[in-house]
């Protein structure tokens, strides 16, 4: 029987490194490929990538994808967040985002890589 799509939700990184590994014995190469993949690059936890996106999505009005996005990447400099936001349906993320909000963004991410966002 085939399989049905519920529902689809962009996830970080993180999140899919460890849905996977609960069930890494049954899992298809290609599978396991994109396990290492998301272990290998993952910079967060689980909990804490999740905890950033909605941060990122309320604080500053992300879209769930775009805050996927940067806490995929985790961009430790607004250059770097600004390269990431560029590229959805935003023409010029200077004009949406003022330096000091990009900057307030950069020191979230800084804050989940050291442990410290709550």
């Amino acid at each position: 029987m085939p399989r049905r799509i519920l529902g689809k939700q962009e996830i970080p990184m993180a999140k899919a490194a460890k849905l996977l590994s609960e069930h890494e014995v049954g899992l298809s190469p290609l599978q396991m490929r994109v396990l290492s993949y998301a272990r290998k690059y993952s910079r967060l936890s689980p909990e804490q990538a999740e905890l950033l996106v909605e941060k990122l999505m309320k604080e500053f009005e992300l879209s769930r994808k775009e805050a996927v996005q940067v806490v995929d990447i985790c961009p430790t400099t607004v250059d770097e967040l600004r390269a990431v936001l560029g590229g959805y349906k935003r023409l010029v993320a200077s004009l949406l985002f003022s330096e000091d909000k990009m900057q307030r963004i950069v020191d979230m991410v800084k804050a989940a890589l050291s442990g410290e966002l709550s």
